[in-house]
């Protein structure tokens, strides 16, 4: 599992650039605001062959742990 804090379009592309152009469709439907932390996880699969699962959090996500 990998984790990188992307805080611009700059770092948008340099996480592109780091998982590869392939990916690039993925990683952008998961960012949906800045900053974020995009969450990687790798797995080769038997079947399915390598692959890439991607995620992000925002503050906006722990949100309503603050709330009083």
């Amino acid at each position: 599992m990998e984790k990188i804090l992307v805080k611009n379009n700059s770092d948008l592309v340099k996480a592109i650039n780091q998982f590869g152009k392939e990916w690039e469709e993925e990683i952008k439907n998961e960012i949906s605001i800045f900053p974020c932390v995009l969450i990687a996880s790798f797995s080769n699969d038997i079947e399915f062959g390598e692959v890439y699962q991607f995620s992000s959090v925002t503050k906006l996500d722990f949100a309503p742990f603050f709330v009083n």
